[in-house]
């Protein structure tokens, strides 16, 4: 199979769009090295000796759905994002090793047994939101969420990390994030501290055990700081008007909780 090493992106490109993702974007494993933002042990090379690329796939989380949270609405939509994106991911692993002969995997867009793991450590063994940055799906927002131009931190992602040389994409210069406040005016946890830098600073543990909270009133995750940004494209066709009405919300709240 003689492809130019675009022409084998733009096959990947394809196949991940007829898939059903709305974003592809990939970079070097190098940029963990280059622009170091995590430890050493969490670099994919340094997990995966062969890995050289990565490749993020996104899918949109739908803003009147997310407008409801904490609710069974939301939730059913994060579930389902999260199957979507692992059935992507799964098939396009399989395509490019079958057809390319070369080692990947996909990393599953959560891994994690459960919320309350998390209490514990509530660290990620691989980053869907730093992959994506140095993919160029997005700048980071003060609320720690990847925000991208077409979606802001309404996305849920996943990531293939391979052996195959893929042309990678250029990171996005300007950040995205307009510093508004409302993810940190609108957390219900608290979570976030200004500290004189662009991005908060945030207790994770305290928003992971907000979390449990909710799981235990049967509707979780929360997701209000990315409800409330109004980085996005997607957000256009609402601005003006509401996504739904307070009686709304709280009609969607109760129910199936």
């Amino acid at each position: 199979m003689n492809l130019t090493h675009e022409e084998l992106k733009q096959d990947i490109i394809a196949k991940a769009h007829s898939l059903g993702a709305n974003i592809v974007r990939s970079c070097s494993v190098s940029k963990w090295e280059e622009m170091p933002i995590q430890k050493p042990e969490f670099w994919p090379q340094n997990i995966w000796p062969w890995a050289k690329n990565v490749i993020v796939l996104a899918v949109p989380l739908f803003a009147p759905m997310m407008a409801t949270t904490p609710s069974m609405v939301y939730q059913e939509l994060y579930d389902t994002s999260n199957r979507v994106l692992d059935d992507m991911a799964y098939h396009l692993t399989n395509y490019i090793t079958t057809k390319y002969k070369c080692r990947a995997l996909y990393f599953p867009r959560d891994c994690y047994f459960n919320i309350g793991v998390l209490v514990k450590n509530p660290n990620a063994a691989f980053s869907h939101v730093i992959a994506g940055y140095y993919a160029g799906v997005g700048t980071i927002g003060d609320s720690h969420n990847l925000l991208s131009k077409e979606f802001g931190p309404r996305m849920r992602l996943v990531s293939i990390i391979t052996d195959l040389y893929i042309p990678e994409d250029d990171m996005l210069e300007k950040n995205l994030c307009i510093h508004c406040k409302k993810c940190m005016k609108n957390c219900p946890s608290k979570c976030f501290l200004e500290n004189g830098k662009d991005i908060y600073k945030m207790d994770k543990v305290v928003c992971t055990k907000y979390h449990v909270d909710l799981v235990n009133q049967h509707h979780w995750p929360c997701g209000k700081c990315v409800s409330v940004c109004p980085v996005g494209e997607d957000m256009k066709i609402y601005r003006g008007s509401e996504i739904v009405s307070k009686e709304g919300i709280k009609h969607c709240q109760s129910f199936g909780s």
